[in-house]
């Protein structure tokens, strides 16, 4: 009866925020992906290996070719100089079908925080494979609607069709194992610990910012009258009902958390889905219904945003790849799509409110809100 309740609560109060625009506006138009980040991104089919329209993917190949044409995973090597990701690549390689190629790095871009790069020595040849991430790797619906604590939470939540409820089972579930990994001494006994370790939960951390992480002040001052005003709050409002929400769900499993730090992790939690997440066009069991998926990907994230990406990614059942698009020189930065750059799919001023930047503008935002710049006004 309390879960039916909740889910009463869930309902009314995400309706009446308006939150279904707010999240799921953009998936349609096969967009692609990010800086810091999200990415749209319509993927092959998870049930069949079948190829479908979408910027970024190629044909494909069926897994069995795939481990035919490409080396064994290579030993574990210093593909980055931050410890933080040198954790992420290392628990990666700990699972038998990674491929993590050795002229991958990582290390910071000068578009802020880390970025993908190609080696100092070594560049990639088109259509060469760069990464392979296994799904169990992913944090995925599944992982949410199946977790032990509050699964059957989630799996109402998706029977009632909760207005976008993809995005308040992947930030409540994500801020909930935040919230158990600081507080077990076993890191590993939380499955995604080391890639939720990797990505920043605060504002400023790896230079993450969102109007999430704003006061209502800053708001109102910095984005009053712009053409960003009502989208961040119709985003805010969403997310001040989920941590009410998400509150009920989370204190009975981490009885020793505060309501602040509750609120802290949701809007962290919800920043990194949607500045990261990636949404998958996936078919039903039997073939006759296909919905829109999000995903966490590890790896795939690091890479920044640009409109002409010199990468491509391929989605199947058991894993993720990423493939050169186009020869790629040696110490070069690889990029990735996040959502294409147009207005009629999505404006700069949204740019900003759902991803936390504008493409192609290294001016500080709060700059140009200041200044009245044209794409705010």
């Amino acid at each position: 009866m309390a879960a039916l309740l909740f889910l009463s609560a869930v309902a009314l109060s995400l309706s009446q925020s308006c939150e279904v625009e707010a999240f799921s506006s953009y998936v349609a138009g096969g967009g692609t992906h990010h800086q810091r980040r999200t990415s749209l991104l319509f993927a092959k089919k998870k049930k069949k290996a079948t190829s479908i329209a979408g910027k970024g993917f190629g044909t494909g190949n069926s897994r069995t070719t795939l481990r035919k044409e490409q080396p064994s995973t290579p030993p574990l090597i210093a593909h980055t100089e931050s410890s933080t990701h040198a954790t992420l690549i290392q628990w990666l390689q700990e699972h038998d079908t990674t491929y993590i190629s050795p002229k991958f790095t990582i290390k910071q871009s000068k578009l802020g925080g880390y970025g993908g790069f190609c080696s100092t020595t070594s560049g990639f040849a088109d259509g060469e494979l760069i990464f392979r991430i296994p799904r169990e790797c992913c944090v995925t619906q599944d992982d949410a609607l199946n977790d032990t604590s509050c699964g059957e939470i989630f799996q109402m939540a998706k029977i009632k069709r909760v207005p976008s409820y993809q995005m308040l089972l992947l930030s409540g579930f994500i801020a909930k194992e935040y919230l158990l990994s600081k507080r077990i001494k076993d890191k590993t006994s939380v499955k995604h610990w080391s890639y939720l370790q990797s990505i920043p939960w605060i504002k400023n951390q790896l230079g993450q910012d969102h109007v999430i992480f704003w006061s209502q002040e800053e708001v109102d001052i910095l984005l009053g009258e712009s053409l960003a005003y009502n989208d961040a709050l119709m985003i805010r409002k969403t997310v001040d009902s989920a941590i009410t929400l998400m509150k009920d769900v989370i204190h009975p499993i981490v009885q020793d958390a505060d309501d602040e730090e509750i609120e802290e992790a949701v809007k962290g939690a919800f920043v990194i889905c949607l500045s990261r997440s990636f949404a998958e066009e996936v078919e039903s069991d039997d073939g006759t219904t296909v919905e829109i998926e999000n995903a966490l990907l590890p790896l795939l994230d690091v890479l920044q945003h640009s409109n002409s990406p010199n990468t491509s990614l391929e989605s199947y059942d058991d894993y993720i790849l990423l493939r050169a698009r186009g020869d790629i020189s040696a110490d070069k930065e690889l990029f990735h799509c996040y959502q294409e750059e147009r207005d009629d799919v999505i404006p700069k001023h949204k740019f900003f409110t759902r991803y936390g930047f504008i493409p192609g503008v290294r001016t500080p935002v709060v700059e140009l809100l200041e200044n009245k710049s044209s794409l705010f006004f």
